[in-house]
């Protein structure tokens, strides 16, 4: 499980730099190439994958999942849910309400 041992925000980004290089090395992609696929700066993505720097945007991180071809596994850090939100509240209406006890019920 990705959560466990990785506590901060900062954990989870060095994980995902980490991933990121080593797919990029799996894909035998340079670092020069990843950036001309991505439009991500060279520098960017180096200080990315030393750990330099851990603040990426969103769209630059896409940019470079897309680059190494990656991009579909977003869906698997939020899949869809079984069941709308709306539908959701509507069965919730018909789940009974648990009673909240007054001072009257506790005494006899």
């Amino acid at each position: 499980m990705i959560a466990d041992g990785y506590t901060t925000n900062q954990d989870l980004i060095i994980l995902l730099s980490q991933r990121l290089k080593e797919y990029r090395l799996a894909a035998r992609i340079s670092q020069r190439e990843m950036a001309e696929r991505s439009g991500v700066s060279l520098t960017t993505i180096s200080h990315l994958e030393q750990g330099v720097n851990q603040n990426i945007t969103l769209n630059n991180f896409i940019s470079l999942l897309r680059a190494i071809g990656m991009e579909q596994r977003l869906t698997d850090l939020l899949p869809e849910l079984p069941m709308p939100p709306m539908a959701l509240k509507q069965i919730n209406k018909y789940i009974p309400k648990r009673a909240r006890r007054t001072n009257d019920d506790t005494e006899s």
